[in-house]
């Protein structure tokens, strides 16, 4: 093993013609090759960008508030959509 190593070792010193098509492929690869390894091997983070702006879809809900009912839509003047879309197909047929 100690022999392989060595002359490995000695054919580092070579000079090699490469291609700038073969060099551009070579470093594009290593690159996106780094990014797949740091999206696999980041640690687990629960940051959330951008969803914590008072939409409620669910992500981070709000445990003290309690869910909305339908009654309670009624009573803020929420439109049901279900009833939207019954009285709009209503109105085709």
């Amino acid at each position: 093993m100690k022999e392989k190593w060595e002359e490995f070792k000695g054919t580092l010193t070579d000079i090699v013609m490469m291609s700038k098509k073969e060099f551009l492929l070579t470093v594009a690869v290593c690159i996106l090759g780094g990014i797949v390894f740091g999206i696999f091997f980041s640690p687990k983070k629960s940051t959330m960008i951008a969803s914590n702006n008072g939409s409620n879809n669910g992500n981070g809900v709000n445990k003290k508030e309690p869910k909305r009912r339908d009654k309670d839509a009624a009573k803020d003047g929420i439109a049901d959509w279900q009833e939207v879309e019954e009285k709009e197909l209503g109105a085709e047929a």
